[in-house]
């Protein structure tokens, strides 16, 4: 029997995203119609060149996701004060962090463009605030 899904998603492991993935992936109506992958800084493996590895890894579970559920759509999903990306304390500002994950998250969506061009790819970055709230925006 063969089951399809709309979406994968790639998002960070950090704990403090469970809730507002759970509410994103809700009101995208992406629950229960998408596959996941969590890994420590997300779309870094694919877009830093320092570790093949882990580049070939994400991109293989993607592979498969299109081959075993027909998926149409990937999100890419960073965040704020990610310590793979060494923390917001890594960063001079703010904007400098936010243009990071940009850059990175574009790269990624390059990078599995040439392999599914067929595929829709859209980048999200989770702001977590001072207070630990955490907002999920469009890049």
């Amino acid at each position: 029997m063969k089951h399809s899904c709309k979406t994968l998603v790639l998002h960070c492991i950090d704990f403090r995203l469970g809730k507002a993935i759970r509410n994103y992936m809700e009101t995208e109506k992406l629950l229960s119609n998408c596959d996941v992958v969590s890994l420590a800084g997300a779309a870094k493996n694919i877009a830093s060149l320092k570790n093949e590895t882990d580049r070939s890894f994400v991109l293989n579970q993607i592979n498969l996701s299109k081959q075993l559920h027909d998926i149409q759509e990937i999100i890419l999903m960073n965040h704020t004060d990610c310590g793979a990306y060494g923390g917001k304390n890594a960063f001079a500002s703010e904007v400098e962090e936010h243009n990071r994950h940009k850059d990175e998250l574009n790269l990624a969506k390059k990078m599995i463009a040439r392999e599914h061009p067929d595929l829709t790819i859209n980048t999200v970055l989770a702001k977590i605030d001072s207070a630990g709230e955490v907002t999920i925006q469009a890049i």
